[in-house]
């Protein structure tokens, strides 16, 4: 936070040296992935993936009951051998759980691969639209709000919503009709964009 106030105080005293206004900008990443119409196809891609994977790893997991039901029913009219056997088979099935939740969902897991896929395409273009507005507007400098850099901020030199208007162009919201009526699906997951 230092850092951010001292090369804010640079840049306004190179400014006053030079005599030349100096423009500054905010934005609220967190609020531009909240109105992105985009943002909201991925959330609702990225939950369709993530149902699928639970599914997979419930149905793995009623396997497993579904085995443990049958061992103790079976267990007193079982050799012990038989017994070790379906002891085995339940531990195999167990860990074969456990993997796939691991791959699915453990570190760099196919969640985290899946959602960094559908992710990154946005994000690089939300910041070639920040770039292409703080080129055409002139600004020397453009903070994002979201992350917390910023302490105080005049409300008109928030650019956020003209971030958002440009990224939403040619875009529809998912579950909208066509005329921009109300949302189908109630209720769209929330994501969250790794900050650059």
């Amino acid at each position: 936070m230092k850092t951010t106030i001292i090369v804010i105080a640079v840049l306004i005293s190179m400014g006053l040296m030079h005599a030349q206004p100096v423009k500054i900008a905010y934005v609220n990443t967190d609020r531009i992935l909240a109105g992105s119409n985009e943002a909201a196809e991925i959330a609702r891609i990225y939950e369709l993936d993530r149902a699928g994977w639970m599914n997979q790893i419930r149905a793995l997991n009623d396997d497993i009951k579904q085995m443990e039901r049958s061992y103790e029913i079976d267990k007193l009219t079982k050799s012990e051998a038989a017994k070790r056997e379906a002891l085995a088979k339940i531990e195999t099935k167990k860990a074969e759980a456990g993997q796939k939740l691991e791959e699915y969902f453990g570190d760099n897991g196919m969640a985290e691969q899946r959602y960094k896929e559908l992710i990154d395409p946005l994000t690089k273009k939300i910041n070639d639209v920040i770039k292409k507005i703080s080129e055409d507007e002139k600004y020397i400098l453009v903070l994002d709000v979201s992350m917390g850099t910023v302490l105080y901020a005049a409300p008109n030199m928030d650019i956020t919503d003209q971030v958002l208007s440009e990224l939403n162009k040619g875009t529809q919201r998912p579950g909208q009709d066509l005329k921009g009526g109300e949302n189908i699906q109630p209720n769209t997951p929330e994501i969250d964009v790794p900050k650059n």
